[in-house]
């Protein structure tokens, strides 16, 4: 029962230290000028509200990053054998090209990574085959949800940049000095924009989506 625990604590170790560098780089655009900080926060809110359009590109960098995260786990097996920063670059790399020539592998890669992972550390009913079957029941989720995947991913991006944007923007605009000083109200500003936009990017796909369908029944009619 150790180890079911154990991978869930693993990943929230990693997800806090990622959460850390969000201060950073919000120094490093207070370090520059006001409108380096404005930009990166218009950055963000383009990726909150129409992300998901940037299709192979989106893809592309969710890949990186998975890549980026599977190959740091990895570099602990090769260690000693090549540069503890290696494994990391290369899966990054890798993964992310495959995932722009085919936008598909990165919610295949990001359902499968965690799956295979859980299952390697807690077998189900200590069969290895049962972890590999529940790896891939995640990757054929993550396809079927692909468009969420996509949203979803861009909605945290675009997040994360806002809340950095005005944390930086603090330095400047004295009201914004609540932000800096309440992590907590940071952190649930960045979960509902995650949030909001998700859905809305959703949203307005759906509406698109069914725009061309009452163009082709009105033509129909008409015909």
């Amino acid at each position: 029962m150790s180890g079911v625990f154990a991978v869930p604590q693993e990943w929230l170790a990693v997800a806090e230290r990622l959460a850390a560098r969000v201060p950073e780089l919000a120094r490093a655009l207070g370090a520059g000028s006001w409108p380096a900080a404005a930009l990166a926060g218009a950055a963000g809110l383009a990726l909150l509200m129409a992300g998901v359009r940037l299709g192979r590109l989106l893809a592309a960098a969710g890949g990186a990053f998975v890549g980026w995260f599977a190959g740091g786990l990895l570099a602990v097996a090769v260690s000693g054998w090549v540069p503890a920063w290696l494994p990391a670059w290369v899966a990054a790399a890798v993964l992310g090209l495959m995932s722009f020539l085919a936008p598909d592998v990165y919610p295949i890669a990001l359902g499968l990574f965690p799956g295979a992972l859980l299952g390697a550390r807690v077998p189900i009913a200590n069969k290895a085959w049962l972890s590999v079957l529940g790896g891939l029941a995640l990757a054929l989720l993550a396809l079927w949800l692909s468009r969420f995947v996509l949203a979803a991913t861009a909605a945290l991006a675009g997040a994360v940049l806002v809340v950095a944007s005005l944390l930086a923007l603090s330095l400047h605009v004295p009201a914004l000095l609540v932000l800096a000083r309440s992590p907590m109200l940071l952190a649930g500003l960045a979960a509902l924009l995650a949030v909001a936009g998700t859905a809305f990017q959703l949203r307005a796909g759906a509406g698109r989506a069914r725009r061309p369908r009452s163009r082709k029944i009105q033509d129909v009619e008409g015909g």
